[in-house]
């Protein structure tokens, strides 16, 4: 009985417990409307304490403001071609990055795009840093050599090796003389080079060449030095032996053909798997030359480069104003061309082409794998040297540029790069500004990447053109909330606190 009692006990105890709760439960809106009433009577009808109240606010809207500004976060980009964003692309390279970096800012301030897209690479990857130099700093000036009015992003990775980029590098134009931004494509590729442990030592032959580094390549040496090619010449005819630390030989131009032992020497540096970039224009002066130790170098890879003309006879290839100047059709699969190709920014331009010749049997034979990378239209011909269609040929397609893998007997792979055009990578100018290699530097550069088996050079072009703002239906309404609703709320606010402290007096 005792028991029972105790448990009818503790079970009204509980019960009246629940009711006691349930009376004082409020509803939200009735403690929404209690807390205002509290809010008004002890802030509003107080001036001392409303003071008080503003003068946190604003000290927490200064603290989480620079807070924020402390972040290093990016802009929100706008622009309907995503001109300051950064590509998927760059995005994974610098999500694998492994060594600590730092890019030094010679002349840019917080609000420049370059800042901007290294903050985005930093959000990737925190080994990624970057600083910009105060006038004030007078030993990193010193150091780094920097000059008033000569912008300058300087990248040093943690083993000391190093990037120089110019305001210059970081735009180009376009065949419609459009602004193409190069700011990331620059940026991605001094993260990719300074993360590399290892040099590519490039020799041009010289002796037996059209053109040399002193005149006529110089600008395209300027461009592999700055993608971290060690750059070096030797004369073939005064020493007749490829360097043991040649990485990619490169054969820019015949003036002159090679002796058998010149040759010799060549084919034996590419059968024990060296690679090589080979380029060579059509000779205007002798129509009938041959260089039968020229093409014995050839034969290595199965082609031929005959002395032929070729005029690309479709109308969207060609320049308008220049003679035997054609755009040429880039391969969309390709690691040197599908960049470019999806892209389509900048289309690489051929100057007065020649044509690659490929033995498509012998190749199938002898290991050795072709892939055309620069054509012609289906609507091109061969011509004698003054332009002029050859009757006894028909319009079609012709090779002038290739890309060639061959399994050599050490079962090591040598590759080359083929090019029927040495002028169209050359110091020459169409404009008598530019030189023709500003608008083929990628093709090439990636020529040399491919032949070097580095990987990729990452061709990441943004054509100013296309980048006003359009914006979405979703970023409208909130730039519009931004400009119109929040301040009219704030003066709202400000007229509600007004009338409400009239009314309490």
């Amino acid at each position: 009985m005792k028991k029972n009692e105790k448990k009818e006990k503790k079970l009204l105890k509980k019960m009246n417990a629940e009711k006691e709760k349930l009376a004082n439960k409020k509803p939200f809106k009735e403690k929404v409307k209690i807390a205002g009433k509290t809010a008004k009577e002890y802030f509003i009808k107080d001036t001392s304490k409303m003071i008080i109240l503003v003068a946190i606010l604003i000290a927490v809207y200064l603290v989480v403001n620079l807070w924020v500004t402390n972040i290093p976060l990016a802009q929100i980009d706008l622009t309907s071609g995503k001109l300051h964003t950064l590509t998927d692309q760059s995005k994974s390279i610098a999500k694998n990055i492994e060594k600590e970096m730092t890019f030094y800012l010679w002349q840019y301030d917080e609000g420049s795009e370059v800042v901007d897209l290294l903050k985005q690479y930093q959000a990737q990857n925190d080994k990624i840093k970057y600083e910009i130099i105060s006038s004030d700093d007078a030993e990193k000036i010193s150091k780094y050599s920097l000059e008033t009015d000569y912008p300058q992003i300087i990248g040093i990775a943690s083993d000391g090796r190093t990037s120089y980029i110019s305001s210059g590098d970081l735009y180009t134009y376009d065949d419609s003389y459009n602004v193409v931004d190069l700011a990331e494509q620059k940026l991605t590729n001094a993260i990719v080079n300074l993360a590399s442990t290892e040099s590519t030592k490039v020799y041009f032959v010289e002796g037996r060449t059209t053109y040399t580094l002193s005149g006529g390549i110089y600008y395209l040496s300027a461009y592999l030095s700055e993608e971290y090619y060690e750059v070096d010449s030797f004369n073939i005819v005064s020493n007749p032996t490829i360097p043991e630390d040649c990485d990619i030989l490169a054969i820019m131009g015949i003036q002159t053909d090679f002796t058998e032992a010149e040759a010799n020497a060549i084919c034996d540096y590419i059968e024990k798997g060296g690679d090589i970039i080979i380029t060579n224009d059509i000779n205007y002066v002798d129509t009938t030359i041959s260089y039968p130790n020229f093409q014995k170098i050839l034969d290595e890879y199965a082609i031929s480069m005959p002395n032929k003309l070729v005029v690309d006879g479709s109308e969207d290839n060609q320049i308008s104003g220049y003679n035997l100047v054609y755009q040429a059709e880039v391969a969309s699969d390709h690691e040197i061309t599908k960049v470019l190709y999806n892209s389509k920014s900048v289309t690489p331009l051929l100057v007065a082409p020649g044509m690659l010749e490929l033995d498509t049997e012998r190749m199938a034979t002898e290991n050795i794998t072709a892939s055309p990378i620069l054509t012609t239209s289906t609507e091109s011909y061969v011509a004698d040297l003054s332009g002029k269609k050859l009757e006894e040929n028909e319009d079609g397609y012709y090779v002038t540029a290739a890309a060639v893998q061959k399994m050599v007997e050490s079962g090591d792979e040598s590759r080359a790069v083929i090019i029927a055009s040495t002028s169209s990578f050359s110091d020459n100018s169409l404009d008598g500004e530019y030189p023709i290699i500003a608008y083929n530097s990628d093709v090439i550069l990636n020529s040399f990447a491919f032949a070097g088996n580095r990987g990729e050079l990452y061709s990441i072009r943004k054509s100013q053109s296309d980048t006003p703002f359009v914006a979405t239906e979703e970023k409208d309404k909130v730039v519009r909330i931004v400009i119109y609703a929040v301040p009219f709320a704030i003066a709202a606010l400000g007229i509600c606190v007004w009338l409400n402290r009239r009314k309490l007096k």
